[in-house]
């Protein structure tokens, strides 16, 4: 027994996959853990509607971003020849280029009514920010990516550390001099330049990393043609989810004000926290690793990725099922009394994020498994559903926590639907090829 568990430690510690994931969860964890460390003395500085203005910043931004890209970015681990990658990293920038111009004209043209819409009636001007951000967006993207598939994870998560902590500090320092939401939003822009220029700063400008390879037009149309399924499917699908994503935010500011949007942004952004270290990590690595083995019609492809969703859950239950039974005390205790309200509504939260965490390896495998019109069609339906949830919650019973309670149960049950899905097509492609 000694004997086997040494030799499975070894293997398991020798292993490529394993250094690759720990690597990006240490990376993740580290920025994770500068992140809540910093934020008890944020809380105290910068108030509800702080937070909520950058909440609902972020939320529109969330929905732009995808189109930045066209969600061509995603595509650059796919190519199997370098010249493919550049290419793909030629188009995605090029997309970028034409969609913050047309960007910065929808937002002139809308602006009273856009700013309206997502909660910043009071800011408006904040809104011209978006362009800017979206070009920064495409460039850490295709970076991010690049990474990726050069298997550059420590240089990766290195730099997503670095740029974290300057970040924090930054805030923490402006707090004491003008602790408002445009305060938070601009050094959430500025976090995406430092983190891509210390990324770039920390890797060889060879293979595709030579970023002198990703201006131009060359071969942009064909990538366009070959990779079409990311801007059909995954595209529309992302803009759809970060859509759902900032509905709570966007609607909370309309029924119940900047306050309570605030409450619920700094749910999210403490409980996505393991979302980030283990669903990130293992995500990254795990796609081109599950993408090879099912290209190859490997065996283990349907083992690996049973193990992998098996693994997650587990985690997910550990990590949040304090959170459901004591998350109205928790919160209060480390961010301040004045944060009661999203500890209330973390309590409900935590339920459709443990669907979120075990599904991670599930949606990694989607685009080599053809799955990316299923993914759009279920974002479509998953809209709806939680529209109304969200509706019903606010308008008729006008509850805010009812409203978030109904949303997250409604995805919990959407992400359950997106493992099964997973798991019966690979077993149907699997049986096709033999």
């Amino acid at each position: 027994m000694s004997y086997f568990l040494r030799n499975h430690i070894k293997t398991f510690r020798q292993s490529k996959f394993v250094r690759n994931v720990f690597a990006v969860a240490t990376g993740i964890a580290a920025a994770q853990a500068i992140s809540l460390a910093f934020m008890p003395f944020l809380t105290r500085l910068y108030g509800p509607e702080a937070f909520g203005a950058l909440a609902a910043f972020t939320a529109i931004l969330n929905i732009m971003t995808p189109l930045a890209t066209l969600g061509y970015a995603n595509a650059i681990v796919m190519p199997k020849t370098q010249e493919g990658a550049n290419a793909v990293a030629r188009l995605s920038l090029v997309s970028a280029v034409i969609a913050s111009p047309v960007a910065l004209i929808v937002i002139y043209a809308f602006q009273e009514q856009l700013a309206s819409l997502v909660g910043l009636s009071s800011e408006p001007n904040l809104l011209y920010l978006i362009p800017i951000s979206l070009v920064l967006v495409a460039l850490l993207s295709v970076a991010n990516q690049a990474a990726i598939r050069e298997g550059l994870f420590k240089a990766k998560s290195s730099s997503y550390v670095a740029s974290t902590f300057i970040m924090n500090l930054g805030k923490l320092g402006a707090g004491y001099i003008s602790a408002t939401g445009i305060t938070l939003i601009i050094f959430l822009i500025i976090s995406n330049l430092i983190n891509y220029t210390m990324l770039m700063a920390r890797v060889p400008k060879v293979g595709a990393f030579d970023f002198r390879q990703w201006f131009g037009i060359s071969g942009i149309r064909q990538a366009a043609f070959d990779y079409k399924d990311f801007a059909i499917y995954r595209m529309p699908q992302s803009v759809i989810n970060a859509a759902t994503l900032g509905l709570p935010v966007i609607l909370l500011s309309n029924f119940f004000g900047s306050a309570a949007a605030g409450q619920y942004s700094l749910t999210v952004l403490v409980l996505g926290a393991p979302i980030m270290l283990l669903g990130q990590s293992i995500g990254e690595v795990f796609y081109p690793k599950i993408t090879q083995a099912i290209i190859n019609n490997e065996v283990s492809a349907k083992k690996i990725l049973i193990k992998s969703t098996l693994i997650l859950a587990l985690c997910s239950l550990v990590i949040f099922l304090p959170v459901i039974f004591l998350g109205s005390i928790i919160f209060p205790l480390v961010f301040g009394e004045e944060w009661l309200r999203a500890g209330q509504y973390a309590q409900w939260i935590s339920i459709w994020l443990i669907g979120v965490l075990a599904s991670r390896t599930c949606i990694a495998a989607f685009p080599v498994l053809k799955l990316q019109r299923y993914l759009l069609i279920q974002e479509i339906i998953s809209v709806i559903l939680r529209t109304s949830a969200l509706y019903i919650g606010f308008k008729y019973f006008e509850s805010d926590l009812l409203a978030i309670a109904l949303f997250s149960l409604v995805g919990f049950f959407l992400t359950i639907c997106m493992v099964l899905v997973t798991y019966i097509h690979l077993n149907y492609q699997l049986n096709l090829k033999e």
